[in-house]
């Protein structure tokens, strides 16, 4: 049995996607972009929207009842291959224990012209 995890502290998908299914003790994360609550985007600011994702990926987590402790699979999108340097230092931010999950990280188009990155997870459910 699973459970589809929706929460108003990240941005709701426009597409028929949840942000999240619980099933076991595994949460699955959908593709998780940098849109604000406002639906705002940082436009060409890969930083911007870098952290903006990362904090919506911790509000859908946070739904969860998991956190980024509790990772352990993580794939990155990127629209820029330029970017791979910036994204691994913000991303390491997310796991002060320097215990990273297991992670795949590749250059795509997204689905959204403006989009710069776009992750999706896998966590363990506290």
């Amino acid at each position: 049995m699973s459970d589809v995890i929706d929460t108003p502290q990240a941005p709701r998908p426009r597409a028929p996607i949840a942000q999240a299914v619980r099933s076991g003790n595994l949460v699955f994360l959908s593709g998780i972009t940098p849109f604000t609550l406002d639906l705002r985007l940082g436009k060409d600011d890969f930083v911007a929207q870098m952290r903006q994702t990362m904090t919506n990926v911790g509000a859908v987590l946070e739904a969860a009842g998991t956190g980024f402790d509790r990772i352990v699979k993580c794939t990155v999108i990127l629209a820029r291959r330029e970017d791979w340097g910036k994204m691994n230092e913000i991303y390491k931010e997310y796991f002060p224990s320097g215990r990273y999950p297991a992670r795949t990280a590749f250059q795509a188009p997204l689905p959204h012209p403006d989009f710069l990155v776009e992750i999706e997870c896998v966590a363990e459910v506290r």
